[in-house]
């Protein structure tokens, strides 16, 4: 029943956004729910920004990153700026893989330095 009403408010904001904002106000209402105290709406603006490659969120994203306290949040958060490709993100993702309490996350965060890394490097 949670994963429906986080889905129906997600689906709620594109819908209103679409029809009576611009997509940049779309994109800062997704923004603004990295701080809902919801964990579904936490968790699902920020895969959907990664989903749209939204440059904006990654200053956000780190934040997320860095305060969440529940580990899958911190996986999504990371894939969402692994997804989005900042660079600026590439630190703060090496200190987590490192760094973080959960073993999983240090897990899937490390695979996903070394495919941006990878990354990187293919386009030089």
């Amino acid at each position: 029943m949670k994963k429906y009403l986080v889905f129906a408010l997600i689906l709620f904001f594109a819908v209103g956004s679409g029809v009576a904002k611009s997509l940049s106000d779309y994109d800062r209402n997704l923004i603004s729910l990295l701080n809902d105290e919801n964990i579904g709406i936490r968790t699902s603006a920020a895969q959907l920004l990664g989903e749209r490659k939204v440059e904006q969120a990654v200053k956000p994203l780190i934040e997320m990153l860095k305060s969440e306290g529940d580990y899958k949040a911190r996986i999504v958060t990371a894939i969402a700026l692994h997804d989005i490709g900042g660079v600026s993100a590439l630190p703060t993702l090496k200190k987590v893989a490192k760094n973080d309490k959960n073993k999983t996350v240090r897990r899937v965060v490390s695979g996903l330095v070394q495919s941006f890394e990878r990354s990187v490097l293919a386009l030089k």
